[in-house]
């Protein structure tokens, strides 16, 4: 039993506070989930209403629109389906967002008059850049209702890092309109600015004022808890397929743009050569250049990623049973509070202790008893829920973290954990085939706000102090308002 918990609790900075999502293919379930067929008819009205907005932005030429700031004309483009693609990518996740995005950019660029091959590439980039913007909203831990300075500052930042390099397939669409310099710099001018403007002015505020209640609301649609986390190998192929795609793109706006020049056959060089072969050859390097980069991107970000991925995992995780760690406890505590807060349900906490465990030691051997840890994990990942969290707290001390769960369910979960783990013995060594075990269970929930981990984990384990004090082999509980 612990003689004390350790508080341990990291600095609030040190918490994934980023977006939250939930993958597109829970669409499946809408046949037979109510809340589904809402977020279904959601998506449907939001592609619906960036497919209708992204052809007013071509047909009513939103683009380069002057605005006027005192002895200031800056150029400004208005497009709907950027604000509405970015606001679906944070609250349900990324695919919900580049679906409306790549699609409302592919039908404007199709009514625009742009050849459907080149639409099809051009129609990446606004998918592009609401991948840029959730991505870095992820990595910069930045939180979905901006609650803190810090937040602000980082989105900021974004804000002025997507639109700039999204921007550039803006050669694709300069070209395949003929546009001359200035008009293509008002265009490309009008995006990065309008971009900038409709983020700062209308998907911050959002995001601030209706994120609390947005997100609620989403939370109660899904039948299944978000993902919160982006392992580090996917991350690195995320940006290495992000920013190739962003270099292909502006190869072929260059490819388009030098042939767009007309020079005829014979045009030469102040030096004498042919100028067309020379510009050929200047295609074929720079070819060779953004494959060269791309590459030696990718294989360096992928294993820089998977000594990353592996030394969090090192961090998170005690090795004899896989367990998570405390450390582990107090960094995914917060994350699953939050969402039992926003969903209206209460946390609950079970603490269980091995009866006799040094009794197994001394009699079998430690290398006994670390099998029966291992076997007991075991056991108890294969009754426990989906959305519970397994730690092993320490020595024969486990510790399980039941989120979305009421004060009515608490102890009926600790009585099935320790019926299932009495139920059959342990296999033990060649000389000792089967060891019975039995756990005192403690079991603390709370639905008050705001929660403290340790205040809850202290009545579970006085509750589990007392289950061995009477007897063993038992369940008791305890509130913890």
């Amino acid at each position: 039993m612990s003689e004390q918990l350790s508080r341990g609790l990291p600095p609030i900075d040190d918490e994934y506070q980023g977006p939250s999502w939930w993958h597109f293919s829970r669409l499946l379930d809408a046949g037979k989930n109510p809340g589904m067929r809402r977020i279904a008819v959601l998506g449907a009205a939001v592609l619906a209403v960036s497919l209708a907005t992204g052809i007013l932005n071509v047909t009513l030429d939103w683009n380069g629109i002057p605005l006027v700031l005192g002895p200031v004309v800056v150029p400004v483009t208005l497009y709907p389906p950027f604000v509405l693609s970015l606001l679906a990518a944070v609250w349900l996740g990324p695919t919900w967002g580049l679906v409306p995005a790549y699609t409302a950019n592919l039908a404007s660029a199709v009514v625009g008059g742009m050849p459907p091959v080149t639409a099809v590439l051009f129609a990446l980039a606004g998918a592009l850049e609401v991948l840029i913007f959730w991505g870095s909203m992820v990595t910069l831990n930045i939180s979905p209702e901006l609650r803190r300075w810090r937040d602000l500052a980082r989105f900021l930042l974004v804000c002025l890092i997507a639109p700039i390099t999204a921007s550039l397939a803006v050669l694709l669409w300069n070209t395949a309109h003929g546009y001359d310099t200035s008009e293509g710099l008002r265009f490309w001018r009008g995006w990065v600015i309008g971009d900038i403007l409709q983020a700062l002015l209308v998907v911050a505020p959002l995001l601030r004022l209706a994120g609390p209640r947005a997100r609620s609301w989403i939370d109660r649609q899904f039948a299944t808890p978000p993902r919160y986390e982006v392992t580090y190998t996917r991350a690195a192929m995320l940006a290495a397929v992000t920013f190739s795609l962003i270099a292909v793109l502006v190869f072929v706006g260059i490819y388009m743009l030098q042939e767009s020049l007309g020079l005829d056959a014979s045009t030469r060089t102040t030096s004498g050569d042919l100028l067309v072969p020379r510009l050929r050859e200047m295609q074929v390097y720079l070819g060779v250049l953004v494959a060269a980069l791309t590459v030696a991107a990718s294989v360096f970000s992928t294993v820089l990623a998977r000594m990353g991925e592996r030394q969090r995992s090192l961090s998170r995780r005690e090795s004899l049973t896989g367990c998570f760690n405390r450390r582990a406890f107090y960094e995914l505590f917060p994350r699953e509070a939050e969402r039992a807060r926003r969903l209206g349900q209460g946390v609950a906490i079970v603490f269980l202790d091995l009866d006799h465990f040094k009794s197994i030691n001394d009699r079998h051997g430690h290398e006994t008893g670390d099998r029966v840890l291992q076997q007991l994990a075991a056991r108890l990942r294969g009754i426990i829920r989906e959305t519970d969290l397994l730690f092993r707290w320490g020595g024969e001390e486990f510790v399980i973290l039941m989120p979305h769960t009421g004060p009515g369910e608490a102890p009926s979960l600790g009585e099935r954990i320790r019926a299932a783990v009495a139920e059959r013995p342990f296999a033990g060594s060649d000389a000792h085939p089967a060891v019975p075990v039995t756990v005192s269970v403690g079991v603390a929930s709370s639905a008050a706000w705001p929660m403290d981990p340790d205040v809850i984990l202290g009545c579970a384990d006085a509750a589990c102090y007392r289950a061995k004090e009477g007897g063993r082999n038992r369940v008791e509980s305890q509130g913890a308002a």
